[in-house]
C-alpha cells in the first residue's frame, strides 16, 4: 500500500511539474558594446526599452554614456498579451489629414506608413518596438501614436478603408 502511494505522489508531482512548468522560459542575455553603439540602437536591435536597459544594469549610471567592450545585461522582453486591435488608414477618417497635408501619411516616429509593418502602440512601447501578432502572421513595427492608442489598445496601419472597416474590433493576442 505504501508503495502505491508513493507511486501516486509521485506520479501526481511529475503531472503537476510538467503541468505548471511547460510553459516556454525566457531568460536575460549579455550583449557586449561594440564601437557606435548607444543604448537607442541596442534597445530596437533586441527589443527592451532604454529604461529597461538601465534598470538591469547597475554599471549604467548615465544612459547616454556606455563603452566599447562593456558587458550589459539585455533583459528578457518576450511577453505575450491579449490586445484591442483596430485598424486605421492615412485618411481623413482615420487621421483627420487629407493627400497634399505636409504630415499625410507620416507617422508620429517620423516614417512613412507601409501595411504590414506600421502599428500605432501605446505610449508604453517604444517607436522601433517589434510586435508579432499571429492572427496576421506577421511582425509590425511601433512607429504611429493614436488619440485612441491607449494602454491594451492597437491600431494596423491598411492601405484600403474598406479592409480596415472590415477588419473592425477584435481581441487578438501579441507577442512583444
Amino acid at each position: 500500500m505504501k508503495k502505491l502511494t508513493k507511486k501516486c505522489l509521485s506520479l501526481v508531482t511529475i503531472t503537476l511539474g510538467v503541468t505548471l512548468f511547460s510553459t516556454q522560459a525566457y531568460a536575460d542575455s549579455s550583449y557586449q558594446v561594440q564601437w557606435g553603439d548607444v543604448l537607442s540602437k541596442i534597445s530596437k536591435e533586441h527589443n527592451v526599452s532604454i529604461d529597461a536597459l538601465v534598470e538591469a544594469n547597475a554599471s549604467i549610471k548615465n544612459p547616454d554614456i556606455i563603452f566599447a567592450g562593456q558587458m550589459i545585461t539585455i533583459p528578457d522582453s518576450k511577453k505575450e498579451e491579449t490586445f484591442r486591435v483596430t485598424a486605421y488608414t492615412a485618411g481623413y477618417e482615420s487621421t483627420g489629414k487629407s493627400p497634399g497635408d505636409p504630415g499625410y501619411g507620416i507617422t508620429a516616429s517620423g516614417t512613412k506608413v507601409e501595411e504590414g509593418r506600421t502599428l500605432s502602440c501605446p505610449p508604453s512601447f517604444a517607436f522601433g518596438t517589434e510586435v508579432y501578432i499571429p492572427y496576421f502572421d506577421d511582425t509590425f513595427t511601433c512607429e504611429d501614436r493614436g488619440g485612441a492608442i491607449t494602454e491594451g489598445r492597437m491600431d494596423v496601419y491598411m492601405e484600403d478603408l474598406e479592409d480596415a472597416l472590415d477588419f473592425g474590433v477584435r481581441d487578438l493576442k501579441v507577442h512583444y
